[in-house]
């Protein structure tokens, strides 16, 4: 072969591969434009996604708020404005301030007066452990029944037999209050109750009283109290209402310091335990009644008996006494009006307690008439509340129309 020949053998080589170069570049170059086109593709596709994300975050986050909004506004029974004091600490500062006649009763009266508080008290905690328990209820100490066996005690002769005191504690927490549910369940006063049940159960031992005694462990001495009929005024007015004032008179242990049971009161008040409406009209009514009536002393019928002690710590009570203002002040009168006619006209010499025991029996029907009207509520006129009577009796008489012809297709089928 010649040197051109060869040469041009190269060439054809050459040329060869370089087109052979061009076909796989342009092979590259269609492949990259597939990978662009795919590419191109793709990039809607992810701003789809990235648009779904964006979408989907604040739905996302208003689930998030609504929980935490739900977990907010959640609604419970009432009542929704919460104060800062539970059970314990109220009847924990209703104790203190019943310390105050309780230490009274036991300094004028003798240490048997302290038995006759431990005896009320013990038993109407263990009654109340072994109600929740036949209850099948689990027993809190929240010092209810404490208040109650306190107040009890208080309510009752300095002499009276431990036994009657077991009795009356054990059925005003068994019957009065267990029986009916429980604290809050309640609709009258546990102590009153239980005092009530002894006044009937044993008469006798309920009206023999004593004359404050001399020392802890003197006897006692039998003495007539300032409103029974045997009592006898042997110093100047003055002197009976220093007297009545201070407690040296005969009485239930803890009613006959007025000077005691006001301290106790102004403890309550103070903290806004209780409210003043109740006390101030209960007494109110008592002192203006006593003072129309003719022959009768207002301040001695405030200061004897157990008026203040009632008015401050029973009448005050928040299961047994109406909520609204309005149906505080219909049962205070009520229960003022009560003492004066049991006082003055009956042949019982106090009624404290069973004025506010038969007050209890009226709370239900006076909260229902002073129930306070909604925000904008508009009264129905006459004829409004006679055309809805007749639409409901219409109503029912339809439905008992049907339910006769329901019958008779019944009994025409059968």
């Amino acid at each position: 072969m010649s040197p051109e020949e060869i040469n041009n053998a190269d060439v054809a080589d050459i040329k060869t591969d370089a087109q052979n170069n061009s076909s796989s570049g342009a092979i590259n170059n269609s492949g990259e434009a597939v990978k662009s086109a795919d590419g191109a593709i793709n990039v809607p596709e992810s701003a789809a996604k990235n648009q779904e994300g964006a979408i989907n975050a604040p739905i996302e986050a208003i689930k998030s708020t609504g929980e935490a909004i739900k977990k907010l506004l959640k609604v419970s029974p009432a009542p929704h404005v919460h104060g800062h004091r539970d059970t314990n600490k109220v009847m924990f500062i209703v104790m203190l301030a019943l310390l105050f006649p309780t230490a009274g009763g036991i300094y004028f009266f003798g240490l048997y007066s302290l038995f006759v508080v431990l005896v009320a008290v013990i038993t109407a905690v263990l009654t109340e452990m072994v109600s929740k328990l036949l209850r099948k209820r689990e027993f809190i100490m929240d010092y209810s029944a404490v208040i109650t066996g306190l107040l009890f005690a208080l309510i009752l002769p300095p002499r009276i037999p431990l036994w009657a005191v077991a009795i009356g504690s054990a059925f005003a927490i068994a019957i009065v209050k267990e029986a009916f549910g429980g604290l809050g369940h309640n609709v009258f006063n546990p102590a009153l109750a239980g005092r009530a049940f002894l006044a009937v159960s044993f008469a006798g031992m309920m009206t023999k009283w004593v004359a404050p005694v001399s020392s802890m462990t003197a006897d006692a001495v039998s003495a007539a109290t300032p409103l029974g009929e045997n009592f006898v005024q042997t110093g100047t007015t003055q002197a009976l209402y220093n007297d009545l004032f201070m407690g040296n008179v005969a009485g239930c242990i803890g009613e006959t310091s007025a000077l005691l049971i006001l301290i106790g009161g102004m403890l309550l008040f103070i903290p806004g335990i209780i409210k003043r409406v109740i006390p101030v009209v209960f007494i109110g009514t008592v002192f203006l009644l006593t003072w129309l009536l003719p022959g009768e002393d207002p301040i001695f019928h405030v200061l004897a008996g157990g008026l203040l002690l009632g008015a401050f710590f029973m009448a005050t009570d928040y299961v047994t006494a109406p909520l609204t203002t309005k149906g505080q002040i219909v049962f205070a009168f009520g229960a003022g009006l009560m003492v004066v006619l049991i006082r003055v006209f009956g042949s019982m010499p106090e009624g404290v307690a069973f004025s506010i025991l038969l007050m209890n029996a009226f709370t239900p029907l006076i909260d229902r008439y002073t129930r306070p009207k909604p925000y904008g509520f508009i009264a129905p006129t006459k004829e409004e509340k006679k055309k809805e009577k007749e639409e409901a009796d219409a109503k029912a008489k339809k439905e008992v129309e049907d339910a006769i012809a329901a019958d008779e297709a019944k009994q025409e089928v059968a």
